[in-house]
């Protein structure tokens, strides 16, 4: 990733505090296994900056990058490896599920250190000219004491309550062995596109196209492979501040949902990243401005 663009993320999307939170009695959601966390946007013209720059590198794995004009990738990554339609309405264009994945990429990436396992960009068929299907981002964290799967889930839109509503409506399809398998599946069709030599998921995924008989799911856990499930929530905060749109997030998902047995065989870590956002549509409208200009990168 670019140091201007690095830094830019540092210095914007800046932690506030965990959840549950004793003395602002907020308690984490009813879905979390371990703590959710909260940040809040340094300034919200650096978020916008942080979106159209980011999108190169959600769009393209570090190996396509290197060496090539970054004017040159952004103009492919719109072509091929990301929705954008300029004949679509305003109201289509500021629905794009790309605002929401490319901000979960940079905080992975950067705040959370952890290495993409394959760009979100080939999941996306400029044919059907719609979301790219399955998660929201593919994450690898192997060393010698553990290996975890990464594969968020985020929503940004006005409403926290849409945005909840969008993800806990399928999270039980999302945390499922079925559901698993098919990525897995869309990740072996690319597995030569990995940024994952010599890993043990590579060595698992090149077994299971010469033996398409192996059981997924059963290599995970063999190998003790874990899925990391954050869901990424961005809204717009209200009018009594950050702590009080934070605090609404688990009353709303304690008041309208019981939590599911999930059909999932492998150990998994699921969470929430909560940050409000002052003027939703004014970040999006603001990165919408900046492709159709063409403005220059960082």
């Amino acid at each position: 990733m670019r140091k201007e663009l690095l830094e830019l993320v540092n210095n914007t999307i800046v932690y506030k505090y965990d959840l549950p939170h004793t003395s602002l009695i907020i308690d984490k959601t009813i879905f979390s296994t371990c703590n959710d966390k909260c940040y809040e946007i340094a300034n919200q013209n650096d978020l916008a900056e942080i979106i159209y720059n980011s999108i190169i590198e959600y769009s393209f794995n570090e190996f396509e990058i290197d060496g090539n004009d970054y004017n040159d990738l952004l103009e492919v990554a719109f072509q091929e490896r990301i929705r954008f339609n300029e004949d679509d309405s305003d109201e289509v264009q500021l629905k794009y599920g790309f605002f929401g994945e490319v901000v979960l990429y940079a905080t992975l990436k950067v705040i959370y250190g952890i290495d993409t396992l394959i760009s979100k960009g080939y999941f996306y068929s400029p044919i059907e000219n719609s979301e790219a299907k399955g998660y929201d981002s593919y994450h690898l964290v192997e060393n010698n004491s553990k290996i975890q799967l990464w594969f968020g889930e985020t929503k940004f839109h006005k409403s926290y309550t849409q945005a909840l509503n969008d993800v806990l409506g399928k999270i039980s399809t999302s945390l499922s062995d079925s559901y698993l398998q098919r990525n897995l599946l869309a990740i072996r069709q690319n597995k030569d596109r990995l940024n994952i030599s010599g890993s043990t998921i590579e060595t698992i995924l090149q077994s299971w196209a010469k033996n398409p008989k192996i059981v997924i799911i059963d290599e995970l856990v063999k190998h003790n492979i874990e899925l990391v499930y954050p869901i990424f929530i961005l809204f717009e905060e209200n009018k009594k501040g950050f702590d009080e749109s934070i605090k609404a997030i688990p009353e709303y998902i304690q008041n309208k949902y019981t939590v599911p047995t999930f059909g999932l065989s492998v150990p998994y870590t699921l969470y929430f990243i909560l940050m409000p956002i002052s003027n939703v549509k004014a970040v999006k409208t603001e990165v919408l401005s900046w492709i159709k200009l063409k403005k220059p990168l960082l």
